[in-house]
């Protein structure tokens, strides 16, 4: 009976081609507009380290003064800074409640490769406590991350990406090899696999980043003074004039987080946490209501807005222009079905049922929402490749993991191209539903008469 109906379907294509061709675009035009925004609101949404959804917590301290300047310019002034003072994260870090705990922040480099016709560039890193590695499962190729000694002491060692080993060490096994950071020689540890959390969860000021090139023991940032690649003094009194001064004043530099395997402990570390902001403000910090929060990845990312409201508001316009298209496609297929009443009347007096009848006409809707579905695909991937070519402009020496960063967040995957048909099934039987119902109950004598 399928291979019949489908048949019959074609019959009715070939009848009609301007209709079909209608069809077939409206609801393509849906689709693809429905897929683009969806596909785009997926890739911002994901959830890079699920498996540890209720056991790593971001830690955020308002330690803004009364009258911070530039708060009215927030989106959300009510919430805390998403980072900490080098003096909390210090004093936060002495906690032994968490059974990891990183306090870290990025900053850049000149690397001199030390090898001929290689200039000397720019990488960026990041300088962290050891925990860091084994806190977010970070995949090594060669070798392993430093441990809490060396963070102290802080000893030459470092941890290299494997983009970056690939460009020195042509991919090989660099583990006890040196590389020269701004003037100082470092002893390679360890090569970072292929890694790009989407997003960067664990800094979402550069969320849709690409990886480290280098990671260092958080004693290198007071040994050699890095600069951290963000600073936002929160105090009137904060008065920088030097890395030093950096150190005790309120000005907010550093991502802290910590990983609490069991409920008992994330209580006990809030309270550590509010117990520390309760003392400071007797020394006359912290001097607005209590406003800490130690929150779970997936509630850290909404707090920051990562996946942002633009993105929801455009696949709710999608869905609403997808339910347009459904609505133009109903009419095209009314018309069409009651344009080739004549048609069912007579299949009717021949004893086909009423059931028969539906059945074959909603056949005929789910091949035009299929085909549709097919179409709008083509017209999503367009979409894509035209939104991916005008965000990434690659410069001459780019880095390749931009490029894959920009294709991972305007890429549909598999888990896309089925919705992308499932949609196009769904659109073509509401879309079809009501003419098939009305087509099938329609009299056949009507129809007979003409």
């Amino acid at each position: 009976m399928l291979l019949h109906d489908l048949r019959l379907a074609l019959r009715s294509f070939k009848r009609t081609p301007i209709l079909t061709v209608l069809m077939v675009t409206a609801i393509a035009a849906g689709i693809g507009a429905a897929m683009i925004t969806i596909t785009l609101y997926h890739a911002r949404a994901g959830h890079p380290i699920w498996w540890k959804e209720d056991k790593l917590f971001a830690v955020a301290l308002d330690n803004r003064g009364s009258d911070h300047k530039g708060e009215e310019l927030q989106k959300h002034p009510e919430y805390p800074p998403n980072t900490l003072s080098y003096r909390d994260a210090k004093a936060l870090y002495a906690s032994r409640i968490p059974t990891h705990a990183v306090r870290m922040y990025q900053t850049y480099r000149t690397l001199d490769p030390g090898r001929a016709g290689i200039k000397p560039f720019g990488v960026q890193g990041r300088v962290m406590t050891a925990d860091f590695f084994t806190m977010f499962d970070v995949p090594m190729k060669y070798g392993t991350g430093w441990n809490r000694a060396a963070d102290e002491a802080p000893e030459p060692v470092v941890v290299i990406g494997k983009r970056l080993n690939e460009k020195l060490f042509d991919g090989a096994n660099s583990v006890g090899k040196s590389v020269t950071l701004s003037a100082k020689q470092f002893r390679v540890i360890g090569v970072v696999d292929s890694w790009m959390p989407t997003p960067k969860f664990y800094d979402v000021n550069a969320a849709f980043g690409i990886a480290e090139d280098f990671y260092l023991p958080f004693g290198w940032a007071e040994a050699l003074q890095l600069p951290p690649a963000g600073v936002g003094c929160v105090t009137p009194d904060a008065k920088v004039n030097s890395f030093v001064d950096l150190l005790t004043a309120d000005c907010n530099m550093l991502q802290y987080w910590v990983e609490l395997p069991t409920r008992e402990s994330v209580d006990r570390f809030r309270q550590f946490v509010d117990n520390y902001t309760v003392d400071e403000k007797r020394h006359g910090r912290f001097v607005r209501a209590p406003n800490n929060r130690v929150l779970n990845v997936t509630d850290w990312l909404a707090l920051n807005d990562v996946i942002g409201d633009e993105s929801r508001v455009q696949v709710g316009l999608a869905a609403m222009f997808l339910g347009v298209c459904i609505l133009n496609t109903l009419g095209l297929m009314l018309a069409k079905f009651l344009g080739a009443a004549h048609v069912t009347g007579l299949r009717r007096a021949l004893g086909a049922s009423r059931k028969h009848i539906i059945r074959q006409h909603l056949t005929e809707v789910v091949v035009v929402g299929l085909v549709g579905g097919m179409v709008g695909i083509v017209f999503a991937w367009l979409g894509l490749w035209a939104i991916r070519v005008l965000t990434f402009i690659p410069g001459p020496n780019d880095s390749p993991d931009r490029l894959v960063m920009a294709q991972s967040l305007s890429h549909m995957d598999l888990r896309m191209l089925g919705l992308a048909l499932l949609i196009s099934m769904v659109t073509g039987i509401v879309a079809g539903l009501y003419p098939a119902w009305r087509i099938g109950r329609a009299a056949p004598a009507t129809f007979l008469k003409t």
